[in-house]
């Protein structure tokens, strides 16, 4: 798995931030052999110039850092590396290069290590700018002694009123981030105690190494910070031209809860055993009863077997609620795991925008919609977000010290889904407190917390997939964790028997469900069912914005500057939902874009967020106020930074397509019980029949449920049609990708189909036509292991990244698929062309089509010990894209080999993350049923085998100074790239402590057969020479068998026809060629 964190601020806190993409490998190794695939690297300066602090000395570090990375950038274009990017806070070059390249590199005496850009990233805040224009003291307090109260998130979801319940106390919540101060004022309670009584390191550097901290103490605040220091915004938001006397004090959603700090981020990386260890140690050390995720990633295939997921789902086991940030990466099904297990709460995103307001001079704004940012839309495995709380923004305590670089002041603007997951974890603190109150200390069940949260939220009008059940309403939580199942009951609470509804079958069908509803208030309620999702369209406006630097760029607001002429669109009255989206044709270095959206009375209502380099925005509005409407354009990332200057106007010049879009809602179509009225106290059932959508893919929706007492509760359904899989038919389907923005992949589609028994091979045939947006494909196995992959791109020469092409096809080939269910996933890894708002690829799925003959091929002959017979393979591609082919010749039977990694080493110095070893990548074969995995330590190690794609991934703990893990597959495990990965167990109070490890890794494979050779090579022996073929195209590949077994042997084997794309890192096994013969 590959997590990262989600708030607005951790990733470029750290070494290990920048290089985070997910859970698992936290040290996955750099591939060292010219048959791989070019690999994403990060090449670290040996230099990182500690003295030179990233935000307090910001201009002098990036002339400094520049100046030393100048050497290793032309060296890196020299030698063909693309997709460079010059990172400053830590000081290092992203780029795509050979494998071969690597050992080069490293010898550079500038460059301390080159590092996969795979590993756990942190979730973080987004960043903005402020404004000097002079602002209204009516958006700061009338009495500088009676300061606002931040976050605005406090009122927004009533967490105010539910203080005067609950406020969190008895409740011990456990957050998994970066580094922290316990001693920080603002986590001293009055009388002296501190909030955070236990703190412990798992990253290997130690609870007094120094770290970002931006992570941290966000979440802290977000939880428990105690409100008991006054700050003042015009000294914490220095570019807002705010008037002093402008203040604020922090509170946290549960301020008598009892925090525990875990560091899993270090300086140099994480790994999968920090989270693990770190997850055990405070459910079983610590005793927490919440465990606050605000990290995560997007491993795939996303399977409920991974580490971290198994590791959560102990803890739930054991009474402990786990809430997880659903990510930063957009609403475009970019959901990351662990929230996208289901037994986890997945918290998205909405608008806080009062802090924004203040920071840019705004005098009005509104708050509540979805936040451009929020992860959403179904995950792969067709799961939805099950609540949103406010992620954009809020302020959080910060201290000032070297130990803690992410912090410039005594506050940070804090926000993304990093924040929203620890404000959902203080709500579950107070209906923990409820709850035991009423039922004579029992605390509630992981499962009944949940739906407490979920049933009690309050509907914002947005699609399921992007609100879940909507926003978290903390009073109505705690009042219907005081009632439920007691005398005691208070309001007019609904609470269901499920969080979500996640529905699959043929497309057209209808799935049967049935929804439980609990009336926790203390009078009867009728309650009438009905349904939603979304409509037609009711309106379309496209602009074409002509992009240009500010009138004056040395005097920017804080905003950012302009980069368009400000555009104005009518809005009718009774539109439900209006969303703007935008794109362009940039590049990687020719600026940020962001749009804000201005209403009719000129308030801040919305703004997109830009992470990176993604060339599209999208952001939506639920019950938009009617008139007319103002979209600015500006040079910026829309990230919430309110501390920072505004970004610098990039270059691009040339025109955005805008597009303003109205939407309607319409009846889902589910039927059934249509009313029924529930006693205090009591319960009923809702039996629904939910039609599937007519073709294959998702269309979410949900059941709206609504009482005569005024109560409204919205349940999330996900419907999820299968694509056909008819034996003899074409079996069409489409995907509409639209684009992300721009932080970790754009959008992720996963699709079902039903594969029938006996079928000799399965092909999916794509049609992708814009071949300037970068898509992946895959086929994952009942059994959830990637069997085929492609991209929509290939190389003109092979095994040459400089040669690549877009294209407008993709294939994938499995031969002889096994019956059951198999996933098709659809991967835009940013960033889209920026030519079209939405791409339609279409699909066709096909079974036993491939063909192949071999000619000459022995069958029965005898050949005599040491003479050579030659023969021949006729291919033919079939398929819809151009595929470098090459056989795979095998022995019958399976057979234990011991494999050789192509990159890394076996002999580790540990720790690894300040070594300078590289743990070992090995490329593991097809028909490979079980990896074995071995280390012997000097001191306990935790080992972890992971395929490179993020899943699968097996854990092992250290057994004294040794550990060993197995992986396996009924069928056949993922062939690729598998690393095995060596973590010393923490907790660290000093750090970890020098050692060394020894590491192997032992195949269960379909035997190579060593007397079969052809004119293509072996990719996977190391040697592949492919032929490339267009589709319908022919090619003979040349066979010789020259046996050296003794006489009398009977040799049987196959040979396997494959493909393969280096830009992939994989392909496809097409067909088996059988062969058999007597040595003589």
């Amino acid at each position: 798995m590959r997590p990262s964190t989600t708030s607005m601020g951790l990733v470029a806190a750290t070494a290990s931030a920048v290089l985070v993409a997910m859970i698992a490998p936290a040290q996955v190794a750099v591939a060292a052999s010219d048959e791989a695939s070019p690999q994403s690297v990060i090449v670290l300066m040996r230099d990182q110039h500690p003295d030179l602090k990233p935000k307090a000395q910001a201009e002098q570090r990036a002339a400094t850092v520049a100046g030393d990375q100048s050497s290793v950038v032309r060296d890196l274009t020299d030698h063909g590396a693309t997709d460079l990017v010059q990172l400053n806070t830590v000081s290092a070059v992203a780029a795509k290069v050979k494998p071969a390249e690597v050992d080069r590199l490293k010898a550079d005496p500038k460059v301390a290590a080159v590092v996969p850009d795979l590993t756990i990233y942190a979730n973080r805040r987004p960043a903005q700018g402020g404004s000097k224009a002079k602002l209204d003291r009516s958006i700061c307090p009338a009495d500088p002694a009676k300061p606002l109260l931040e976050p605005e998130a406090l009122d927004l979801t009533r967490t105010t009123q539910a203080q005067s319940l609950a406020t969190g106390k008895g409740v011990k919540v456990a957050f998994i981030a970066d580094g922290i101060d316990v001693n920080n004022p603002d986590f001293i309670r009055p009388d002296g105690s501190h909030v955070i009584t236990d703190y412990q390191d798992f990253s290997g550097d130690g609870v007094h190494d120094s770290s970002g901290g931006d992570e941290a103490f966000g979440d802290a605040s977000s939880i428990a910070a105690q409100g008991n220091r006054v700050y003042d915004l015009a000294t914490e938001l220095p570019y807002s031209g705010l008037p002093r006397g402008c203040t604020m004090r922090i509170r946290g959603f549960a301020p008598d809860a009892e925090l525990v700090g875990i560091k899993v981020f270090g300086q140099n990386g994480t790994s999968t055993s920090a989270f693990v260890r770190g997850i055990d140690y405070a459910v079983n050390h610590d005793k927490v009863d919440i465990l606050s995720e605000s990290f995560g990633g997007n491993p795939y295939p996303d399977p409920d077997t991974d580490p971290v997921t198994l590791a959560d789902r102990a803890a739930i086991d054991a009474g402990v609620t786990v809430v997880a940030s659903s990510g930063d990466s957009g609403v475009s099904g970019t959901i990351g795991s662990p929230a996208s297990d289901p037994r986890v709460i997945a918290v998205g995103g909405t608008t806080a925008n009062r802090v924004q307001a203040q920071a840019f001079g705004y005098r009005d704004w509104t708050s509540n919609n979805i936040t451009g940012l929020s992860s959403g839309g179904p995950t792969l495995n067709g799961k939805l977000v099950d609540l949103v709380a406010p992620g954009f923004g809020g302020m959080a305590d910060c201290t000032v010290d070297p130990r803690w670089d992410g912090c410039t002041s005594i506050t940070e603007p804090f926000g993304g889904t990093s924040q929203s997951a620890p404000f959902v974890a203080g709500s579950a603190a107070l209906v923990m407190q409820a709850y035991e109150r009423t039922h004579h200390g029992a605390r509630p069940s992981p499962d009944l917390v949940k739906r407490l949260l979920t049933g009690t939220a309050q509907d914002l009008n947005t699609p399921a997939d992007q609100q879940g059940a909507g926003l978290v309403d903390s009073e109505a939580a705690v009042r219907a964790a005081l009632s439920i199942d007691t005398g005691d009951r208070q309001g007019s609470g609904l609470v269901p028997s499920l969080g979500q509804l996640d529905l699959i079958g043929k497309a057209g069908s209808s799935q049967h469900a049935s929804i439980t509803l609990t009336n926790t208030g203390s009078k009867p309620q009728t309650v009438s069912q009905s349904s939603r999702t979304l409509g037609a369209q009711t309106f379309a406006v496209d602009r074409t914005a002509a992009i240009t630097a500010p009138a004056d760029p040395g005097n920017l607001p804080a905003e950012g500057g302009a980069a368009a002429a400000p555009i104005s669109f009518e809005v009718p009255a009774g539109t439900p939902l209006l969303d703007a989206t935008m794109t362009w044709p940039g590049t990687k270095t020719s600026g940020q874009l962001s749009v804000v959206l201005l209403d009719p009375r000129g308030r801040l209502v919305q703004q997109s967020y830009d992470y990176g380099f993604a060339n599209y925005q999208y952001i939506s509005v639920h019950d938009p106020v009617p008139g007319k409407w103002t979209a600015k354009i500006l040079w910026s990332n829309g990230r919430g930074h309110l501390t920072e200057k505004p970004i610098p106007p990039g270059s691009f010049r040339g025109n955005a397509l805008v597009r303003f879009t109205g939407h309607d809602y319409a009846s889902a179509g589910i039927t059934g019980t249509a009313r029924r009225t529930i006693p205090a106290g009591g319960s009923a059932s809702f039996d629904l029949s939910v039609p599937l959508p007519a073709s294959a893919g998702d269309v979410p929706a949900s059941v709206q449920f609504d009482s005569d007492s005024g109560t409204h509760l919205s349940v999330p359904v996900e419907r999820r049609a299968l694509i056909p899989t008819e034996a003899k038919q074409d079996n069409d389907f489409g995907i509409t990708i639209t684009g992300g923005v721009g932080r970790g992949l754009g959008q992720e589609k996963g699709y079902y189909l039903d594969v029938p028994p006996g079928r000799r091979s399965m092909t999916v045939d794509l049609s992708t036509p814009d071949p300037a947006t970068p898509l992946e494909f895959y086929l994952v196995s009942p059994d959830k292991q990637i069997l085929s992959s492609d991209v929509n791109a290939s190389e003109n020469t092979w095994n040459d990244n400089k040669s690549r092409v877009g294209a407008t096809s993709a294939s994938l080939t499995v031969n002889q698929p096994a019956a059951g269910r198999w996933q098709l996933m659809a991967v835009l890894t940013n960033p889209v062309s920026g030519k079209e708002f939405s791409e339609r690829v279409s699909g066709k799925v096909r079974f036993d089509r491939t063909t192949a003959r071999a000619n000459n091929l022995p069958n029965g002959a005898k050949i005599k010990a040491g003479s050579t017979v030659t023969a021949s393979v006729e291919v033919t591609n079939t398929g819809a894209a151009g595929q470098y082919f090459f056989l795979d010749p095998r022995l019958g039977g399976q057979q234990q080999v011991t494999l050789k990694p192509y990159n890394g080493q076996e002999k580790l110095t540990l720790p690894v993350h300040t070594s300078g070893t590289t743990v070992p990548s090995y490329l593991v074969p097809p028909h490979t049923t079980r990896l074995d995995a071995n280390t012997s330590a000097s001191l306990p190690v935790d080992i972890d085998l992971l395929y490179d794609k993020g899943n699968p991934e097996f854990f092992a703990k250290s057994r004294n100074n040794s550990a060993h893990v197995t992986g396996s597959s009924r069928q056949q495990l993922a062939p690729g790239s598998w690393t095995v990965d060596v973590q010393q167990p923490g907790p660290f109070p000093n750090g970890s402590a020098a050692g060394t490890a020894t590491v192997s890794l032992a195949a269960t494979t379909q035997q190579f057969d060593p007397w079969l050779t052809s004119a293509t090579g072996d990719y996977w022996q190391g040697n592949a020479k492919p032929v490339y073929v267009v589709p319908g195209v022919t090619s003979t590949i040349k066979v010789s068998i020259t046996p050296n077994a003794p006489v009398g042997t009977v040799v049987h084997g196959t040979v396997y026809v494959d493909s393969v794309n280096p830009l992939a890192g994989g392909g496809s096994e097409l067909i088996g060629l059988p062969y058999s013969y007597t040595v003589s």
